[in-house]
């Protein structure tokens, strides 16, 4: 089963940081989008499962 897709600001709520910051996650490869919508702010969509897992340890600290 595929988790559900989330937008940025879902998963900068979900890793506790600014939405900034994921845009320089995935332009530094720490993150990888499912998918970029189009247009030029096309936003980006990421995989739930994914953005939890990075969540985990950092919960755990």
């Amino acid at each position: 089963m595929q988790s559900t897709p989330v937008t940025t600001l879902e998963a900068a709520t979900l890793l506790g940081v600014d939405r900034s910051s994921i845009t320089r996650h995935v332009q530094s490869g720490r993150l990888t989008p499912l998918m970029k919508l189009t247009g030029r702010t096309g936003a980006y969509l990421f995989d739930r499962a994914e953005i939890e897992a990075l969540a985990a340890p950092e919960a755990d600290a």
